[in-house]
């Protein structure tokens, strides 16, 4: 575990929401010149807090609907999972898989813009698993919330939602190149995407805003390893069946400082509500804090202990 100071966490709320941010600016807000903001985000990538830095891609505006999926295996030694995992990695429409510990082995996210598409997907996964498949559930994604004050200063963070819908856009080529590029670096400059792409500095940096305001770029952010701050990752499902609570949940997750966010989604469980503890018997003491509050509106609930991110990528 590595020990951060205040300073630190005022940059990693900065780049968690806008790692385009320049060095200059970024010391300015937090009160450092430019040379100790640099060394200090040097330290926090040498130590591994920071692995990388991305976007965050509105899919919903590109025609996309996220699946999620969660499934348990039966009969498999450590090969048949890592056939079946190496299976769902290969998979370019499967963006997301962790490994979990409890009711579910594996949870990943699948984006389709058809449910044919998905359909088709759903019977390639069963028919590779086969009679190592238990069970699988799966759901639709409708809305997801992030707030993850826990670890960062709760005053300077803006909520983020994703679950306006409006006009699709239509990507072009050049509109691909971009986000390829972003998402393997998000602090790439201009000048550098624009050697790579083969357009101006200028149309680099037009096409970027349009994006962003457009909403298919939801923000620019710094990756953040958790485990290396001493907190794990856990999930709570939760099947509400009072629809009137849901406010109250909201601000009871924004408000709570070891939850990172929640997704709403239509399935076995409708709120998924991701939390970091420093150990179990933390994590213990949140759940029951989430069925003090709200156990009177809870059908069922399960909990999840994610033991590692096997893919976080994106698809164009």
């Amino acid at each position: 575990m590595y020990k951060i100071d205040k300073k630190d966490r005022r940059i990693l709320t900065i780049l968690n929401n806008s790692c385009r941010i320049s060095n200059t600016k970024l010391g300015r807000i937090i009160g450092l010149s430019r040379d100790s903001v640099v060394y200090r985000i040097n330290n926090l990538e040498k130590e591994g807090i920071i692995e990388d830095y991305t976007i965050e891609i509105n899919y919903k505006k590109l025609g996309y609907v996220a699946y999620s999926f969660a499934v348990k295996l039966q009969n498999v030694s450590q090969q048949i999972e890592e056939k079946i995992v190496n299976f769902l990695i290969k998979n370019k429409r499967i963006v997301f898989i962790e490994k979990t510990l409890s009711k579910y082995d594996l949870a990943f996210i699948i984006l389709a813009k058809s449910l044919e598409q998905i359909d088709e997907e759903t019977k390639s996964i069963r028919q590779f698993m086969g009679i190592n498949l238990k069970y699988i559930d799966m759901g639709i994604s409708l809305e997801d919330y992030e707030f993850p004050t826990f670890l960062f200063d709760y005053e300077e963070f803006k909520p983020k939602t994703n679950y306006k819908n409006k006009k699709n856009y239509n990507l072009d080529t050049y509109d691909k190149q971009i986000l390829s590029e972003l998402v393997k670096n998000s602090k790439i400059s201009a000048v550098d995407l624009s050697k790579k792409i083969k357009l101006s500095v200028f149309a680099i940096a037009d096409r970027i805003k349009k994006l962003s305001n457009n909403n298919i770029i939801n923000k620019f952010r710094a990756i953040i390893n958790t485990e290396r701050l001493g907190y794990h990752k856990y999930t709570i499902l939760l099947n509400l069946f009072d629809s009137k609570v849901e406010k109250q949940l909201l601000s009871f997750c924004k408000l709570h400082k070891q939850i990172w966010g929640i997704d709403k989604s239509l399935s076995n469980y409708n709120y998924a509500i991701e939390v970091y503890a420093k150990n179990n018997e933390e994590f213990k003491n949140i759940v029951g804090e989430v069925m003090g509050m709200f156990s009177k509106h809870i059908i069922d609930y399960e909990t999840l202990i994610v033991l590692k991110k096997i893919k976080h990528s994106y698809i164009l």
